[in-house]
C-alpha cells in the first residue's frame, strides 16, 4: 500500500518548495515535531491540519470528497527578521501558484489548492528574534472509500 493521499500532498508540497530554490532552500519539514535550531533557518515547516470527509455518488464503495487544511510556516531570524519571514512567505505563494500543475500538486488534487489566510508573529528577544508567518492552505481531492493512498 502506497502512503495515504495526505501525507502524499505534503510531500508534494515539500518538493515543489524546496524545487523553488526559496529563501529556505532544502530546509523545507514536514510535520516537524522539535524546535528549529538556527543552524536550520530559515526554514519553511509544512503542518497537517483537519480533513473533512464527505461522500458521494451512488452503490458502494463510493467516492468521498476530502478537504484537507493544512499549514505553511515561513521561519526567519536575525535583522529584519520580520520582513524575511513575510518575503520566505511570498517565494511560497510564488511557488504553489507558479503553474496550475503545480497548484494541483501534479494532479493529486482535483483543484488548485487554495491559501486561505496569514497570520505573522515575532517572538524572542533583541538578541535572538524568531519571525513567522503561517499561511492556512487548503487542498481538495477525490478517494475512493476504503482506498485512502490514491487519488480518484
Amino acid at each position: 500500500m502506497a502512503a495515504h493521499i495526505t501525507q502524499q500532498i505534503l510531500a508534494a508540497v515539500a518538493a515543489a518548495l524546496v524545487a523553488a530554490s526559496t529563501a529556505a532552500g532544502a530546509h523545507v519539514y514536514v510535520d516537524h515535531p522539535d524546535e528549529l535550531t538556527a543552524a536550520m533557518l530559515p526554514a519553511i515547516v509544512i503542518t497537517c491540519g483537519p480533513e473533512q470527509i464527505e461522500p458521494f455518488g451512488m452503490g458502494f464503495p463510493f467516492a468521498q470528497s476530502r478537504t484537507l487544511q493544512f499549514d505553511i510556516i515561513a521561519v526567519t531570524t536575525g535583522t529584519g527578521a520580520a520582513a524575511s519571514s513575510r518575503a520566505l512567505a511570498g517565494q511560497v505563494e510564488a511557488a504553489l501558484y507558479a503553474s496550475e500543475t503545480t497548484a494541483r500538486l501534479g494532479g493529486l488534487a482535483k483543484t488548485p489548492i487554495l491559501l486561505q489566510s496569514t497570520d505573522p508573529n515575532v517572538t524572542g528577544s533583541a538578541a535572538q528574534i524568531i519571525a513567522e508567518v503561517r499561511q492556512s492552505w487548503q487542498a481538495v481531492y477525490h478517494t475512493v472509500s476504503g482506498v485512502p493512498d490514491a487519488a480518484a
